[in-house]
């Protein structure tokens, strides 16, 4: 599917102007122009190229073409239809475009959702789970689009107990491959690896100047790979690392996490005294951002526990 704001329009550009610049031809317009007369041959552009053989009333310079242009952009840009291969506005990606985006979703998305929806949202605790999105053991997402393009994410659990990030890493940035990307988090890498191979097209570059996209919009501005011919493994084993989840069973996983994640926080926090008693063990869960108060060692604990790309499906 296209997007709804993508346009068209017929425009006339001059050959013979050191610069490029397109007219747009409006409906029903029919008034007289230099460039479709003879008054064509006292163009400053045009007469220094003009020979003998100048054709009558029909500047040959004149250029007609079909191009598209964005209709939500406040600045009008026209791409010409031998370029239009390089736009996302006629694929699904268009749906990750800030200014779809914006327009689209105006406001903040409701918090209130059925949980009786398999395609819908869900939050568990403070947690955003898209039942429609494909989902790996080590909370990487994927989107396959009607035309088959297909985006690679962390989800809304990654994303709240890093907070934050110093700097993103690309690994794969093209080819038949896995995405694999690398959080660093206070001096401490974190290794992440799609665990299903793809033909990557392209990276969210952004994320290296705005990386807080990844985290106040992990599903959208928060992107991570782009491309094509995800290799979806069939039949895989239950704990398998390649087997990708959705709908209710996404769900019912993320469930697990945020129990599973709690559980490791208290571990991790918990003090004892000189006589071996626990000083602290207060409950509740992990809060956003806690993984920036981790040591090294604790960050790499986290990581391997939770993130790691062989990462198995684990059951209450």
């Amino acid at each position: 599917m296209r997007c709804p704001f993508l346009r068209e329009a017929q425009v006339q550009s001059c050959r013979a102007s050191s610069v490029r610049k397109m007219i747009a031809q409006m409906p029903g317009q029919s008034a007289p122009e230099r460039c479709t007369s003879d008054a064509y041959r006292e163009c400053s552009a045009a007469k220094p190229m003009l020979g003998d053989d100048a054709p009558i009333g029909h500047c040959p310079f004149l250029h007609d073409s079909l191009v598209q242009y964005c209709g939500a952009a406040s600045l009008t840009k026209y791409i010409p239809y031998s370029e239009a291969v390089l736009s996302h506005c006629g694929t699904e990606s268009h749906k990750y475009c800030e200014l779809f985006l914006a327009f689209a979703h105006p406001g903040p998305m409701p918090e209130v959702h059925d949980p009786s929806d398999a395609a819908g949202e869900e939050m568990v605790d403070s947690v955003l789970v898209r039942k429609d999105l494909l989902y790996a053991a080590n909370h990487m997402w994927a989107e396959v689009g009607e035309d088959g393009t297909v985006h690679i994410g962390v989800d809304a659990f990654l994303a709240g107990l890093l907070g934050a990030i110093d700097r993103i890493t690309f690994i794969t940035a093209q080819g038949n491959q896995r995405p694999a990307v690398v959080f660093t988090v206070n001096g401490t890498d974190i290794h992440l690896v799609f665990p299903v191979r793809m033909q990557i097209t392209g990276v969210n570059t952004s994320l290296r100047t705005y990386p807080s996209r990844l985290f106040s919009d992990p599903y959208t501005h928060g992107w991570l790979f782009e491309g094509r011919g995800l290799e979806r493994v069939e039949g895989a084993a239950p704990d398998d690392a390649a087997r990708l989840i959705t709908g209710r069973d996404a769900v019912a996983w993320m469930t697990e996490e945020v129990r599973r994640v709690a559980e490791f926080v208290h571990r991790l926090s918990r003090a004892t005294a000189p006589a071996g008693m626990v000083l602290m063990a207060d409950g509740g869960n992990a809060q956003p951002g806690v993984a920036r108060l981790f040591s090294r060692d604790q960050l790499l604990q986290l990581s391997n526990e939770f993130f790691s790309p062989l990462a198995g499906w684990r059951r209450a």
